[in-house]
């Protein structure tokens, strides 16, 4: 009856954990905290990297790409793509990616952003390719 039980409560527990693993528990691309994270991290690598005196200081036609869910590649993942319009008037397209499980010690969702044309060192590949 012991194997029953454990078998049982395995297979509520893998369940529990891909349910609980979807896209659907990730924030929307339009979301307020989500674009307050974008900005904040646009901020960041403007002032440490980019510092090209141009910043992004609004995002506009926020739009979702794609989904990634549990089996692709292991946790769930949604790009986004917005404009971003700069002090000085420019239009720059900005890509970003919202990741479940990958927040602080593994809780909650991180989020990562490029803007087109200006990631220097290519930490997100040529033309932010790993965001898109």
């Amino acid at each position: 009856m012991k194997h029953h039980f454990f078998s049982l409560a395995g297979a509520l527990l893998l369940s529990a954990f891909a349910g609980a693993a979807t896209a659907a528990v990730l924030p929307e691309c339009d979301s307020s905290s989500i674009l307050s994270r974008v900005d904040s991290k646009l901020a960041i690598a403007e002032s440490n990297v980019i510092q090209s005196g141009d910043p992004i200081i609004t995002l506009d036609h926020v739009r979702h790409a794609k989904t990634q869910d549990l089996s692709e590649p292991y946790f769930p993942r949604r790009f986004c793509q917005a404009t971003g319009y700069t002090q000085q008037g420019n239009k720059k397209t900005v890509y970003y990616l919202i990741e479940a499980k990958a927040g602080f010690a593994g809780y909650s969702y991180n989020v990562e952003a490029c803007i087109l044309g200006r990631d220097p060192w290519r930490i997100y590949g040529a033309y932010c390719r790993s965001l898109r």
